[in-house]
């Protein structure tokens, strides 16, 4: 009696918050969209060395970004608790997190000159791919300002604001890649070196404007200090929390980034084609990521209230949501995949090879939203230790290991490389959802609400 009557409230409230998140994620991905729309009017090796670019320098933000993404929990509890100035003092010691680690970005462009020695990519891709990822390295400090604030905003609820800001970015984007890609208004075309400066520029004023927003909407409401420098004990469990978010979505993004690294061996052709179908399953899949973090929020902030029950009915209702939604995406990848193709290139051997591969994405969608939003739920219960370590795991005993088992050792080209991401994401769907099932998570509950409401206030 009692679900039935809070299933119809927790849908209404879980899709309330989550569709300007869904929205603000289309943003995002479409920043990197446009760098493909873009580059695939240049030439075929700029599009495929953008895609292998982006891939790789998002697989190392996001240690990042996923660590400071950690203060969404600690906020979601506090304000759940009914503790505004612990959530303010949170996004404070956040923003100075993002100090302490925006330096790091100089070792991005280290990296990639290593990893492409490696991964013996092609010449030319790995050219082109690491000027475009040491320009975007200069974003990197925005980048996580804009994520703290996000993190606070959604904690608290707020989700139509970030989406607001998002679109901005998006625009900004478009111009700035117009006038630096193309050599308008009397500049030189910097082909894909423009794309770089493009996506910079626009997170930089991104940031600006997050900074500005919440210190007028929130300023007084949650005592903020743009800086609140946590103690030495704050800090280590600041880290304890988000690291190991980071370092899923790092390994995890890193894996995507040698998928299709590997895949350029393959050819040009290959590589393309696997970037247009990430690319479109990343532009239709962003509600599902939206479903993961609303979630997040509101078991966080039940759990702040104390009830666990209603937790674990946030967790229920958000993967129901998110499976319906994401059969119905499965279904139009295998009806309408050359629709969805050409709207980047009209090379038909690229789009015929597309549409095999929309085909076999179409398969496991129903698992990634398990895998998203049962994600998104132990997060928001701080169990993030289990699915960071899961994540990990999975990635270098699954995903990494058949793709380059089905693609060189059975030689079966191209499908077998996706038999990876498939057995991957099927795989978290299944563990994780049996992980929030069994209630374990719950051991971490008290743990992380302890950290959430009693802030060190020396």
């Amino acid at each position: 009696m009692i679900k039935s009557e809070l299933h119809p409230n927790m849908r209404r409230e879980l899709i309330k918050l989550a569709w300007p998140l869904m929205i603000s994620n289309l943003a995002y991905v479409l920043l990197g969209a446009l760098d493909t729309w873009f580059m695939g009017r240049v030439s075929t090796s700029a599009l495929g060395a953008v895609g292998v670019g982006s891939m790789f320098f998002m697989s190392l933000t996001l240690i990042l970004r996923g660590t400071i993404s950690g203060g969404l929990v600690l906020v979601a509890k506090s304000f759940g608790a009914g503790d505004n100035k612990s959530a303010g003092h949170t996004l404070g010691n956040y923003l100075v997190l993002t100090i302490l680690l925006a330096p790091l970005a100089l070792l991005i462009p280290v990296i990639a000159k290593v990893y492409f020695l490696i991964t013996k990519a092609d010449r030319e891709i790995a050219r082109l791919a690491y000027n475009y990822i040491t320009i975007r390295a200069w974003e990197i400090p925005f980048a996580l300002i804009s994520q703290a604030v996000v993190s606070f905003m959604m904690g608290i609820g707020d989700s139509k604001r970030p989406m607001y800001l998002a679109w901005s970015s998006v625009i900004i984007n478009l111009v700035a890649n117009y006038i630096l890609v193309f050599g308008k208004l009397g500049l030189p075309a910097l082909g894909i070196k423009g794309a770089a400066w493009g996506t910079v520029i626009a997170q930089a004023l991104q940031a600006l404007c997050y900074i500005v927003t919440v210190r007028r909407l929130y300023a007084k409401q949650f005592q903020l200090q743009v800086f609140c420098v946590p103690t030495k004990k704050r800090f280590r469990e600041m880290l304890r929390l988000g690291l190991p978010i980071g370092l899923g979505d790092f390994v995890e993004s890193s894996a995507f980034a040698t998928f299709m690294t590997l895949i350029s061996r393959l050819g040009p052709i290959e590589l393309a084609a696997s970037q247009i179908a990430n690319q479109i399953n990343s532009l239709a899949f962003m509600p599902g990521f939206a479903l993961g973090t609303a979630t997040s929020s509101l078991v966080g902030r039940a759990l702040g209230e104390g009830n666990k029950a209603k937790g674990r009915l946030y967790g229920i209702v958000g993967v129901k949501v998110a499976i319906t939604y994401m059969a119905f995406l499965g279904l139009s990848y295998w009806i309408f995949p050359r629709y969805l193709a050409t709207f980047f290139l009209h090379d038909q051997v690229v789009i015929n090879c597309t549409v095999k591969l929309m085909r076999i994405i179409s398969i496991y969608q129903v698992f990634d939203a398990c895998n998203i939003v049962f994600r998104g739920a132990l997060n928001g219960a701080g169990d993030t230790k289990f699915t960071g370590m899961t994540t990990i795991l999975a990635a270098y005993v699954l995903f990494i290991p058949l793709t380059y088992l089905g693609a060189f050792v059975f030689k079966l080209g191209l499908i077998g490389a996706w038999l990876g991401p498939i057995v991957y994401l099927i795989s978290l769907g299944i563990i994780f959802g049996l992980r929030f099932l069994s209630g374990r998570w719950e051991d971490k509950t008290t743990e992380t609400l302890e950290l959430s409401v009693n802030y060190p206030r020396d």
